[in-house]
């Protein structure tokens, strides 16, 4: 039985799942904006992923606070406040007055949302569904988060491609609206924490992240995930970039990689999110994953056929959400609620700052050299870096078994 049974979990599943999809809908629909104004690499680089830059650094200094928040209360508010700043994207479209400043300043707004509520929604899951669902619950509640935001930018693609951004940021704001019902009116269950929060905000703030590298099994899932985030889905993230510049294909080649790496991220969360994986099956899969992104993502720089690309982003799509959920359903499994929210958003803002920074260095350097060229090289490094951290610091030993 999985947590689809619960009720409660299946409103919320669906319903924030949809509001996910808005998210990254609006992230695209940004960043090929940005390109038609500016033609510039960084700065669409750097405003597509100004929606993640706030996660990846102030994420653990939101989660302290959000330790000792009223889920319910913050989730509402939040939500609420992240339908206004769509709302506002998609008037500035309308009145036809976006410019650089404007997309910078609401995305850079929006992440700064997120980055508050990325706590708040890594820790809901566990007062949502009963203790005996709760490994259920993590790995779909991750299959959601991790297959939206590539599945999310497929949509965005389509909607790009076959109406126009005006109705692509309407579409994205209202997918906030379902979700603010459930969270209003849904039964949840009595916070327990089996200890009391002690010390100041940076001695808490320091606890998590020493508790992660205590663990040695949340320590390497955290090393996997920052090789994935920064070498390989930081390409993801430039999508509205690469099919502007190497594609050159227009609306109609970014809807057909984000589609394609959405599909692939869909596969992943389905054999994920639905086979109720144990915790050593999941291990055995994500050093392969890793492998195989880092070598696919380093071909896509060869390639500047538009539908030979979208083959190999369906790869690129499974392996780094099959790296993000496998990573990220260890962690909750093995973190301790009193934690929780700190070592989760440690997780998540490794993750989120080594995409952002990784996207913005491709895009910084596809200024002064060709973009293919940097794409060539970025996996390359990576998997030099996983090597010699793998040997010296782990001793050739991640997720073996003695």
């Amino acid at each position: 039985m999985n947590a689809l049974s619960n009720k409660s979990f299946s409103l919320y599943f669906y319903s924030n799942t949809i509001s996910l999809f808005g998210l990254w809908i609006q992230k695209i629909g940004v960043g090929w904006l940005t390109w038609e104004i500016t033609e510039s690499t960084f700065w669409t680089s750097f405003v597509t992923l100004a929606l993640m830059a706030p996660a990846g650094v102030l994420g653990p200094f939101f989660a302290v606070f959000a330790e000792n928040w009223n889920m319910r209360v913050a989730s509402v508010i939040l939500k609420i406040l992240m339908f206004l700043i769509g709302i506002l994207i998609w008037f500035f479209q309308y009145l036809d007055q976006h410019t650089l400043f404007t997309l910078a300043f609401l995305s850079v707004l929006q992440g700064l949302l997120s980055a508050c509520y990325h706590p708040v929604r890594l820790v809901f899951v566990s007062i949502v569904v009963p203790k005996n669902l709760l490994s259920s619950a993590v790995g779909l509640n991750s299959a959601s988060f991790n297959g939206s935001r590539v599945v999310g930018p497929a949509f965005a693609g389509g909607l790009i491609a076959f109406f126009n951004l005006e109705v692509t940021f309407l579409i994205a704001a209202l997918t906030y609206v379902p979700l603010i019902p459930v969270l209003i009116y849904m039964p949840l269950r009595t916070r327990i924490k089996k200890e009391v929060l002690k010390g100041n905000f940076f001695h808490r703030f320091l606890e998590g992240g020493k508790f992660a590298v205590r663990t040695p099994i949340i320590l390497k899932g955290l090393f996997v995930v920052f090789v994935s985030a920064f070498f390989v889905r930081g390409m993801l993230e430039i999508q509205p970039t690469i099919a502007g510049e190497i594609l050159k294909q227009g609306s109609f080649g970014l809807s057909l990689i984000t589609t394609t790496a959405g599909i692939g991220a869909l596969l992943a969360s389905i054999w994920i999110g639905f086979r109720n994986s144990n915790k050593s099956k999941i291990e055995t899969k994500l050093v392969s994953m890793l492998m195989l992104g880092l070598i696919i993502s380093c071909i896509i720089g060869f390639i500047s056929e538009v539908y030979t690309m979208a083959i190999f982003f369906t790869v690129v799509g499974f392996t780094t959400t099959a790296v993000g959920i496998g990573t990220q359903t260890i962690i909750q499994l093995e973190v301790e609620e009193v934690y929780r929210a700190r070592v989760l958003t440690w997780w998540s803002s490794i993750s989120f700052g080594s995409l952002t920074v990784g996207g913005i260095i491709l895009g910084f350097v596809g200024e002064y050299i060709p973009l293919s060229n940097a794409l060539m090289v970025m996996p390359i490094v990576g998997y030099f870096i996983f090597k010699l951290i793998l040997y010296y610091k782990f001793q050739n030993n991640l997720f073996n078994r003695s």
